[in-house]
């Protein structure tokens, strides 16, 4: 499953400009050992992702990247993520959880960006970055 997933990751990265950064870390849950993850994808040109860490503490997994806006304009942003567990399966939001949040990022700006896991279950995320014009 790791390999469809980052033969897919091979692909949009052909297709656009894209800008990719991931962190990663082990952690034990009921005795086994287990790779908790987080992978952030630009695709927006001009539009840097940086700074990705992701750490495990209280049963959570936070994950923190940073985003930089190259262009000499603003830059309007809608962020989606898919937490999943440590079977790759994706995990169905909760009622009312909100799985997207929208940023504007004014030329030359950088903005920390930090989401927690909403379970304990929940050990990758995939983070997407798209300009909000290709999600209307």
């Amino acid at each position: 499953m790791k390999q469809l997933h980052f033969m897919f990751a091979i692909l949009a990265i052909g297709l656009c400009s894209c800008a990719t950064t991931s962190a990663s870390g082990t952690m034990t849950i009921d005795g086994e050992e287990v790779e908790f993850s987080a992978e952030v994808v630009s695709e927006v040109d001009d539009i840097e992702v940086d700074h990705t860490l992701v750490r495990h503490l209280d049963g959570r997994v936070t994950a923190q990247f940073e985003l930089e806006n190259d262009d000499s304009s603003p830059k309007r942003l809608h962020i989606t993520w898919d937490w999943m567990d440590s079977d790759s399966i994706v995990l169905r939001k909760g009622t009312g959880e909100s799985a997207e949040q929208f940023v504007v990022l004014a030329s030359g700006e950088k903005k920390k960006i930090t989401l927690q896991s909403p379970t304990d279950h929940a050990v990758q995320i995939d983070i997407r970055v798209r300009s909000t014009r290709n999600t209307l």
